[in-house]
């Protein structure tokens, strides 16, 4: 079986400093810094308490460049202004296309001759220090060793995959998630389902993640039946973050599958990452559950997470799509997998996807054909 990072996955846990609550980024107060670079999203307007915070401190705002998902000529803009102003800190406020953005711009800041797909830095250690700030719940990128991009050339994303690459610390305020619609809440929140599910059952093992796991899904499935009755005032969002949390450090150790090779190609057809998972992964559950070995791995964490069985689990999933008006987007991507199954291209790329390594059954010509078939 693949391993990807070798002992790393197996024995080791590595997670970045945390704060947490309403009002935690206040903690940052005395962090040892002078120039600190804000990147944020279009529709983020909360600066006065970063300048609060930082009010001793040189501190300047920067909304993102590039639009969607970080492309390397979209990330242009942001990074010559964040040259001309040399930060020591930035700190990414935003989902997981802002957090993932901030990473590559500090990667490209310090290592501007860094060429996508190479693993390693030369020993380079970062001089600059990243802090992550989610603003949805569920991508996982503030714990993850990864930087997802798109690739326009060949119309999918990519990844960049180094340890470094990390954030240093992560401040969870659930103010930020409180309020996101319906729609983005389940389709993020369904997004960190998968990096649990995903990760569970890969070939990558780790006892300490497995446990983290089971963890991580509890949590996910009591706040998101509250969504499901109609309780959403009732959800705690903070523990709505910490599953995600959760789920990111699933899926940085134990790699994710099927569910996430395939959505990394559909953003290139009007699809976002969170709702291109949500549909595919109930179909992925089934397929993979047909081998005997993944389907008890499957039973014991949809078990310890209230579940009766794994088709339970799967008819979950789109009970939560449902809820959140994701569901009416299924026929469009069967539509849209199955045009594209016949492309030898498409295919390809999702055989070849970085982020589908960790499933448990082959992905090959013939699970991609019926994976557009069940969908």
């Amino acid at each position: 079986m693949w391993n990807p990072q070798g002992i790393y996955n197996q024995y080791l846990l590595r997670t970045p400093a945390m704060l947490a609550g309403s009002g935690s980024a206040r903690g940052l107060y005395n962090y040892p810094c002078a120039r600190v670079a804000v990147i944020h999203g279009c529709a983020w307007k909360d600066q006065l308490l970063f300048r609060e915070t930082f009010r001793k401190k040189d501190i300047r705002f920067f909304k993102r460049s590039w639009k969607g998902e970080p492309d390397l000529e979209g990330l242009s803009d942001t990074l010559h202004e964040l040259e001309a102003f040399r930060p020591d800190t930035i700190i990414a406020v935003g989902g997981g296309s802002v957090i993932d953005g901030a990473k590559l711009c500090r990667l490209f800041l310090e290592i501007p001759y860094y060429k996508p797909g190479e693993t390693r830095t030369d020993g380079k250690i970062f001089t600059t220090k990243l802090i992550a700030v989610p603003t949805t719940v569920g991508s996982g990128t503030e714990v993850s060793s990864a930087a997802v991009y798109m690739d326009k050339e060949n119309n999918c994303k990519q990844m960049i995959v180094m340890h470094e690459l990390q954030p240093d610390v992560i401040v969870y305020d659930s103010g930020y998630v409180r309020n996101t619609p319906d729609r983005l809440l389940c389709a993020s929140a369904l997004d960190a389902f998968a990096h649990i599910l995903e990760g569970y059952v890969s070939g990558v093992e780790n006892v300490i993640v497995e446990t983290i796991a089971e963890e991580g899904l509890t949590v996910l499935t009591h706040e998101l039946n509250k969504l499901v009755r109609g309780q959403k005032g009732d959800m705690d969002f903070y523990r709505l973050l910490y599953a995600g949390q959760l789920g990111g450090i699933v899926q940085n150790h134990c790699i994710v599958g099927a569910a996430h090779a395939a959505a990394h190609q559909l953003a290139g057809y009007g699809f976002s990452h969170g709702e291109a998972v949500a549909l595919l992964l109930p179909a992925v559950i089934r397929l993979n559950a047909e081998k005997p070995e993944t389907e008890a791995k499957y039973d014991r964490i949809a078990e310890r997470a209230g579940f009766e069985s794994t088709d339970a689990l799967a008819d979950f999933v789109r009970l939560v799509c449902r809820k959140g008006d994701i569901e009416s987007r299924r026929r469009k991507l069967r539509e849209t997998m199955k045009t594209h199954a016949a492309d030898e291209a498409f295919r390809n790329n999702i055989k070849n996807d970085r982020g589908g390594r960790g499933n448990p059954a082959m992905i090959d010509d013939a699970y991609i054909a019926r994976l557009a078939d069940t969908v």
